[in-house]
C-alpha cells in the first residue's frame, strides 16, 4: 500500500484497524449463523464470498487503481474471510476428541500455507506486480473447495433458533478476553510493523522479507505438534503464558537484528509463541463454551483476538513514527503482552481457587 498507493504508514496502521475491529464484530454474529444454520453451510457461503473479493481487488488493481476503491474492498475482502473462522473453529473443536490436538493439526496444514504463501506473493510482486498477488490468491482459494463438500457436519448440544445474546456466552471467555486483546496488540507487530521496520529501517527488500515469513510458515509445520505436546502437559494456561513470553522474547529481539538471517532466527522464536497460544487460545474457547452455542463463543473469542489485531498495527506504526531507535520501538511493541501474561495469571489463579472450593464441598 505504501510503495503502490503511496499511503502513509498512519493511515495504514488505520485502515487495518478498522478492518480487524470490524471484522471482530460481524464474527460474533457470523458464529452465530454457524451455530444456527449448520457450520459446514457457513464456511461454504463465505469461502465462495471470499474468492470473488480476491478477484475483485485483483481486477480494480488492474483497472482501477484508486486507493479508496482498493481499501474499501480490501476491507471487505478481510472482513468476509474472518466469517469463515467461527464455524471453521466449532466444527473442529466438535470433530476433535482433544480439541487442543484437533487446533494443532489444523494449524500445521494451514501454515505450510504460511510459508509459501508470502515467499510466492514476494516473487510474483517482484516478477508480475502486486495486483497479481490477489490473483495468485484467489486461485489458490478455490483448491480446496472440494474438501469443504466432504466436511460432516457437526451440532452443538442445541442447534440455536432464536437471535444471539451475548449473556449466552460465558462470563470467564470475556474475562479472558482481554488478555487475549492485549497479547494479540504484540501478536499483531508480525503483520504491517515488522515489514515496514524491516523494509524502511534496516533495508530488506521484498523478496527476503517474504523469507521472513517462510521462516514462520516452516516452523509452525515443524514444531507445532511438539509445543502442542509441552502445552498438554503444562495446562492451558500455562500455555498463554509460555506463548507469551515466547512472543515478548522473540519481538524485542528484533531490536539487534541488522540482516536477514537474524530478522529469520527472532521470526523463530516469535513462531514458537505462536505455536503455543494460537491453538491454546482455540482450546480454552471451547472448554470455556462446554459444547453450548460453540460457534458464538468462537465468534466473541475472535472479536477480542481481532480487537487486538486491529489495534496493533496503529500501535506499530505509531512507534515506527515517532520514535528513532530500535530498542524504543521494540520495548515499547511488546509492553502490551505483559499485561496479558498479568492476566492471565490472575485468571488461572481465580480458577485455582474456584476448583478447590469445589473439592472441599
Amino acid at each position: 500500500m505504501k510503495n503502490s498507493l503511496q499511503i502513509s504508514l498512519l493511515v495504514i496502521g488505520l485502515i487495518f484497524a478498522i478492518n480487524a475491529v470490524f471484522g471482530g464484530f460481524i464474527q460474533i454474529y457470523a458464529g452465530h449463523l454457524g451455530d444456527k444454520y449448520g457450520f459446514k453451510k457457513i464456511i461454504i457461503t463465505f469461502a465462495s464470498a471470499y474468492v470473488v473479493t480476491l478477484m475483485s481487488l485483483f481486477l480494480s488493481s488492474i483497472f482501477l487503481a484508486i486507493p479508496l476503491v482498493f481499501v474499501i474492498l480490501f476491507i471487505l475482502n478481510q472482513a468476509i474471510g474472518n466469517l469463515i473462522m467461527p464455524s471453521l473453529s466449532a466444527l473442529l473443536s466438535l470433530s476433535s476428541d482433544v480439541p487442543l490436538a484437533g487446533f494443532s493439526y489444523m494449524r500445521v496444514a494451514s501454515n505450510l500455507g504460511w510459508a509459501f504463501g508470502p515467499a510466492l506473493a514476494g516473487y510474483v510482486a517482484s516478477t508480475l506486480g502486486y495486483p497479481f498477488i490477489y490473483l495468485t490468491a484467489a486461485l489458490s482459494a478455490i483448491i480446496p473447495f472440494p474438501l469443504y463438500f466432504y466436511l460432516k457436519e457437526k451440532k452443538s448440544e442445541a442447534r440455536e433458533t432464536e437471535k444471539f445474546s451475548f449473556k449466552k456466552v460465558s462470563r470467564e471467555l470475556y474475562l479472558f478476553g482481554i488478555g487475549v486483546t492485549f497479547l494479540f496488540i504484540v501478536v499483531s507487530q508480525f503483520s504491517v510493523t515488522l515489514s515496514i521496520y524491516a523494509n524502511n529501517f534496516i533495508g530488506l527488500d521484498t523478496t527476503s522479507i517474504g523469507l521472513i515469513y517462510f521462516v514462520n510458515g516452516i516452523a509452525v509445520a515443524a514444531f507445532q505438534l511438539p509445543i502442542y505436546r509441552v502445552v498438554r502437559k503444562i495446562g492451558l494456561w500455562n500455555g498463554m503464558i509460555l506463548g507469551s513470553i515466547f512472543y515478548i522474547i522473540g519481538y524485542f529481539s528484533m531490536a539487534l537484528d541488522h540482516s536477514l538471517w537474524q530478522f529469520m532466527a527472532s521470526m523463530l522464536i516469535v513462531t514458537m509463541g505462536e505455536n503455543a497460544v494460537t491453538p491454546t487460545g482455540s482450546a480454552m474457547t471451547s472448554k470455556i463454551a462446554n459444547g453450548k452455542s460453540l460457534g458464538a463463543h468462537m465468534g466473541v473469542y475472535n472479536f477480542f483476538m481481532s480487537l487486538g489485531r486491529g489495534m496493533g498495527p496503529s500501535y506499530g506504526t505509531f512507534l515506527l513514527s515517532y520514535l528513532y531507535t530500535p530498542f524504543d520501538i521494540w520495548g515499547l511493541a511488546v509492553v502490551p503482552a505483559a499485561v496479558g501474561i498479568f492476566i492471565f495469571i490472575s485468571r488461572q489463579s481465580s480458577e485455582k481457587k474456584q476448583q478447590s472450593a469445589i473439592s472441599v464441598i
